[in-house]
Parts: C-alpha cells; sequence; structure tokens
C-alpha cells in the first residue's frame, strides 16, 4: 500500500516538474534563479554537514582525553598493586590497560581521519560560497 502511495508520490512529482520546466524554459532568468536556489541549498547543507563534523571530532577528543586519563590511572593503579604485593588486581589493570591503550591508539587514528575530512569539507564549502557568490554576480 505504501508503494502506491509512493509511486503516485512520485508520478505527481514528475508531472509538477515537468510544468514547471517547461514555463522556465520561456523564461531564462528564472532558469538560472531556481538553480541558484538549489546551489544555495546545497550550500547550506555542506555547513550543516562541516558542523557535524566539527561535533564528531569534538566527541572523538572528549573520549581519546578519558581514554589516556583511563591508561594512566589503570597504570598508578597496577603500580599501587605491585607494591601491595596484590597479583590478581596488578594482573587485572595491566589488562584494563592495554585495553585502554589500544582504545587510545584507535581514537587517535579516528581523531585524524575525522581532522583530515573536516579540512576537505572545510575547502569545499568554501569553493562552493565563492562559486554561489560568483553566479549571483554573473546573473547581475
Amino acid at each position: 500500500m505504501a508503494n502506491i502511495f509512493t509511486r503516485l508520490k512520485e508520478t505527481i512529482a514528475a508531472d509538477l516538474h515537468e510544468a514547471l520546466d517547461q514555463k522556465e524554459q520561456k523564461n531564462p532568468i528564472a532558469v538560472l534563479n531556481h538553480y541558484l536556489r538549489q546551489c544555495e541549498a546545497e550550500t547550506e547543507k555542506v555547513r550543516k554537514l562541516v558542523e557535524r563534523q566539527y561535533l564528531l571530532k569534538d566527541e572523538f577528543n572528549r573520549e581519546y582525553n578519558e581514554a589516556v586519563h583511563l591508561a594512566e590511572k589503570r597504570q598508578r593503579q597496577a603500580e599501587i598493586a605491585l607494591k601491595a604485593g596484590e597479583t590478581e588486581l596488578y594482573e587485572f589493570a595491566l589488562r584494563e590497560q592495554s585495553h585502554y591503550e589500544e582504545r587510545v591508539a584507535r581514537l587517535e587514528e579516528s581523531r585524524q581521519q575525522t581532522t583530515r575530512q573536516l579540512e576537505e569539507l572545510e575547502q569545499k564549502y568554501e569553493e562552493m560560497k565563492h562559486k554561489v557568490k560568483d553566479m549571483h554576480i554573473k546573473r547581475m
């Protein structure tokens, strides 16, 4: 049932777009304005992606700092357990420390990858903004 409604909606949208295309072919300024609006909408989507990438980067940084802190904490606990002669606690602390150090390594890699992706997105966003401004200028 949902498939029928989806197809109906897509058919109506296609007919509407076709009618608008025929009307816009008669008016090139309207076509250009429509294209500019689409470009501005795409630029806005990229801006939102950049914002989300910043949030992701902050989350990775927070997780990385927490993992470093916990690895250091387990290392201190292992030293204390060794001095106290508690072999079970010492082994547990060492296992936990190695687990956190592996997590630190994975998070560091993810942080670097996120930073690279963020830089690429920012460059593309700036290029898009410049192109949209150039198109506005050409339209004038």
